[in-house]
């Protein structure tokens, strides 16, 4: 029988281990303890003061693997944090922390599309109100989540969005009253200016660059304010890639390429994937961009890279908001946008984080084509195939 009370004392003497350095040893009472946790759960579900010590535990599991340097079971864990925690109904605010806490042990194990992804569905849980008071209950919340979120764009998407999300991050930072948690604000206003300088010296935009670099030395006299020179091969847009597949003669809707990729320097730059347009125009561009992505796979392997991750980060932001013409036309949606995730396959083989990662956002959507009676024979054998090959544990 599950014994709560022995879970506890397991739970108590592996934390003791833990805040010793003996990673090691307390994952082993970890597991233990939240074995008994989840066996009592099973037939006492409804025991909010168990989901949520075990909650608890799983933290401290994280904490231990990435001390272990094992992101990739921290991530685990916290995949099953997230599930009790929302069982629990608890407030977005610290749910959105919580995934976000995911989605960069996700970018630390390679995982960039989950990451992405994860990242995003976290800034969604926020909405425009959030960010009108400086002086509101969850301004402060947004604009940590905001600098979070850039950090990962940076390593895992488009550099517009990452310089969106950190400039806006700045700009809240800067307006929230000089209260609460000091330390943390520095550090995160650190973060997106360094962030700020560098992506917009690599774009080119050198007076945003310079101001921001000012802003930097104002608030961080030690810090080196001097943008960065330009690279002779600044970052991959979603934008630049959409003209030079235009250029290559295997994109030809111009006019999307506005609606796809807004400013980035205007006050309203999307800060996050889910804000880069509307969810209806996600379909759109599968259908647009999917052919130049099968087109350019081996020839323009980056260039395919980047707009297949980019439309498939907005149709996993669409489907998530349940995007009516998505989900009811998934039949003819569903297997154009797994065509274009496999014309990646390629290019990841030989990076086997980056392998497994793709593998696994294969798998889930095989899984939503089979629910939806979309399956097409010969796309998802080959899908099931890179999946046994690169994620067998699915």
């Amino acid at each position: 029988m599950p014994n709560k009370r022995h879970a506890r004392k397991t739970h108590r003497d592996a934390a003791r281990l833990a805040s010793a350095g003996n990673h090691q040893t307390a994952l082993t009472g970890y597991h233990r303890a939240a074995a008994e946790y989840r066996d009592h759960l099973r037939t006492r579900s409804d025991d909010e003061s168990a989901r949520t010590e075990l909650a608890e535990l799983l933290a401290q599991v994280a904490a231990s693997e990435n001390a272990l340097k094992q992101p990739g079971r921290a991530a685990v864990a916290l995949t099953e944090r997230l599930r009790h925690l929302r069982e629990l109904d608890r407030p977005r605010t610290e749910l959105a922390e919580v995934e976000l806490d995911l989605a960069e042990a996700h970018l630390r194990a390679g995982h960039l599309l989950t990451a992405a992804t994860a990242a995003d569905s976290a800034v969604r849980s926020y909405d425009r109100r959030d960010a009108v008071d400086p002086s509101g209950p969850t301004f402060w919340a947004l604009a940590a989540a905001l600098a979070r979120n850039a950090r990962i764009l940076h390593h895992a998407a488009d550099p517009d969005l990452a310089v969106g999300a950190a400039d806006q991050a700045a700009r809240m930072i800067l307006a929230i009253p000089g209260q609460g948690d000091e330390a943390a604000r520095r550090d995160y206003l650190r973060d997106v200016l360094g962030l700020a300088v560098e992506l917009h010296a690599a774009a080119g935009r050198d007076a945003y660059a310079r101001s921001a670099a000012r802003l930097l030395a104002e608030h961080f006299p030690g810090a080196d304010p001097a943008a960065p020179h330009r690279s002779a091969a600044p970052p991959l847009t979603l934008r630049a890639a959409l003209v030079a597949a235009g250029r290559l003669g295997v994109f030809a809707d111009a006019n999307l390429i506005d609606r796809l990729c807004p400013d980035p320097v205007a006050h309203d730059a999307p800060p996050a994937i889910s804000a880069r347009c509307d969810p209806g125009l996600a379909p759109v561009a599968l259908h647009a961009v999917g052919g130049a992505v099968e087109a350019l796979r081996v020839s323009h392997p980056a260039l395919a890279w980047r707009m297949a991750t980019e439309i498939h980060y907005l149709l996993a932001a669409a489907d998530r908001e349940g995007e009516r013409n998505l989900r009811l036309n998934f039949r003819d949606h569903g297997p154009v946008w797994l065509a274009m995730l496999l014309a990646l396959t390629d290019a990841v083989r030989r990076q086997r984080d980056l392998a497994a990662d793709l593998a696994g956002v294969l798998a889930d959507l095989v899984e939503r084509l089979r629910s939806r009676h979309a399956a097409e024979g010969a796309l998802v054998a080959s899908a099931a195939k890179f999946i046994e090959l690169h994620h067998p544990g699915r």
